[in-house]
């Protein structure tokens, strides 16, 4: 019985050291994704808070940030094809968020409920979802839920939250997903300041918009 016992364990251990290395490498992959996802977006903020969207250097960055978000979002959904990973710690989880986040409409579509599923199981936040919804919802030509997506003018130099569906409640269903009132999240993001008036006074140029891309 002792000899069938080791027989059977073996195999086991041989499995789970399998598991427990793919897991890792998953893991570390996710992390690379995360500093080339984050490193380009970081560098256009710093250019944009300096005036420089004009400039070539920002021009490049984009060009650079739309090669890079192909690359990722290959790896990530080849990552997918087994479903979302177990023990992934909350920032390698936010990655595979974001590579969706940053991809074309079709795929944030094709991947949305993935995004549902991970929120009821606890893999991801409710506000990514909430984010996501949102930039479908404009791509399709239609308003924002809970107000996260925000257009910067480089005319003006100006900040402007994009459409609203329900401008009165979305500090409401922004409570409901985990997320911070208006006020809080824009000054602290965008250091804009939030009214309903300010809002309603931009939104006849908002609504001249083409669909978010």
């Amino acid at each position: 019985m002792k000899r069938l016992s080791s027989v059977i364990l073996v195999p086991l251990l041989f499995i789970f050291q399998s598991v427990f290395a793919q897991n890792q490498q998953i893991s570390a992959e996710l992390d690379s994704i995360w500093k080339t996802d984050q490193g380009i977006r970081i560098e256009l903020i710093q250019l944009q808070q300096q005036g420089k969207t004009n400039t070539s250097e920002f021009k490049e960055l984009i060009s650079e940030m739309k090669t890079q978000d192909s690359i990722n979002q290959k790896k990530v959904i080849e990552i997918l094809q087994n479903g979302w990973p177990e023990n992934l710690n909350l920032q390698q989880n936010q990655t595979i968020f974001l590579v969706i986040q940053h991809a074309d409409v079709d795929t944030q579509k094709k991947y949305l409920p993935i995004i549902e599923s991970a929120v009821k199981n606890g893999k991801t936040l409710a506000s990514n979802l909430a984010l996501l919804k949102d930039r479908i919802a404009l791509r399709e030509g239609g308003k924002q839920i809970y107000g996260s997506q925000v257009w910067y003018d480089a005319k003006t130099g100006k900040n402007y939250v994009r459409p609203i569906e329900n401008p009165e409640k979305v500090d409401s269903l922004r409570a409901e997903v985990g997320l911070p009132d208006m006020k809080t999240y824009l000054q602290q993001a965008f250091q804009m300041n939030w009214s309903l008036e300010k809002y309603y006074k931009d939104l006849p140029k908002l609504q001249e918009l083409p669909p978010k891309k």
